[in-house]
């Protein structure tokens, strides 16, 4: 999985070419392969997403934290680990950086990389114009779907009733997203490895509203409760996938079956926060 720009493609060029003079098998994405042109390196297999194709030992990920998300979808549903390697500006999540292409590769190719599981969560909507769900690796956002203003969200843990928040939105992150939007928006960082959910109120009316830590085993369940006169709202997972909402749709949060199988980069989440936003700094 590669990001939009001449960098990523310059990179995927020439990572296909070091793997398969390693002697292993590359495929990339239709989208890519077309990008590439002519530059496609001669023995890459061109798959659609959603093809089986042949297994897959390993998905690679060259860019930000955006296209590491849509590449862990795939990662997820083929039961394999994700490697990173950051392109973007942060990078919270990826292995490597740009300038580690040749370790990253040359780590997969003598089996030397690991992984660490990450909690996902699986969104499922209950509507009158038909269920949808969705799975998500960061989290799950609700918002007003026309005007900026305010909507009514009866929110439920494990089935006991905790809050109608009357809010600009809501957010429900892993740890792994809680350093995403949720960091933004004021909600707690949690470690990576915690099995929990945040739930994330943002701009709510009630100053008594705070941030939620739950149990990752326990669903979350909101319910599009109003206002009536308000029109639709909106709900997007990881910023990439999404779907419409009218009053009364009901929206169901829980753990998803399958964890990502993520490579780890040596820098800790914590380390991150200090080198690059400050946190090592003095007052």
């Amino acid at each position: 999985m590669v990001r939009d720009g001449e960098p990523a493609v310059r990179a995927a060029v020439e990572g296909g070419t070091r793997l398969l003079a390693a002697g292993v098998a590359v495929s990339l994405s239709a989208e890519l392969g077309r990008r590439m042109g002519e530059r496609l390196p001669a023995g890459c297999q061109v798959l659609e997403l959603d093809e089986e194709g042949e297994s897959i030992d390993l998905v690679i990920a060259l860019g930000g934290d955006g296209t590491l998300l849509r590449a862990a979808r795939l990662a997820a549903e083929r039961d394999v680990p994700l490697m990173g390697i950051n392109l973007g500006t942060l990078g919270f999540l990826a292995a490597y950086g740009a300038g580690q292409l040749h370790e990253a590769l040359d780590a997969a190719v003598t089996g030397q990389l690991g992984w660490i599981p990450r909690l996902r969560m699986h969104v499922a909507v209950e509507r009158r114009k038909g269920p949808w769900e969705c799975t998500g690796s960061n989290d799950v956002y609700l918002k007003h779907g026309e005007l900026p203003r305010m909507i009514d969200l009866s929110t439920t843990i494990g089935g006991v009733p905790i809050a109608r928040y009357r809010a600009d939105g809501l957010l429900v992150c892993t740890p792994m997203g809680s350093t995403a939007y949720n960091l933004a928006a004021g909600g707690p960082i949690v470690n990576a490895g915690t099995d929990a959910f945040t739930i994330t109120p943002l701009c709510p009316h009630s100053l008594t509203h705070r941030p939620v830590v739950t149990s990752a085993d326990d669903p979350i369940g909101i319910v599009y409760s109003g206002p009536v006169d308000g029109g639709g709202a909106t709900l997007s997972v990881d910023g990439l996938w999404g779907s419409s909402l009218d009053v009364g749709d009901e929206i169901r949060v829980t753990r998803a079956e399958r964890s990502l199988k993520l490579v780890p980069p040596s820098a800790t989440v914590f380390d991150v926060l200090r080198h690059k936003l400050g946190w090592s700094h003095g007052g």
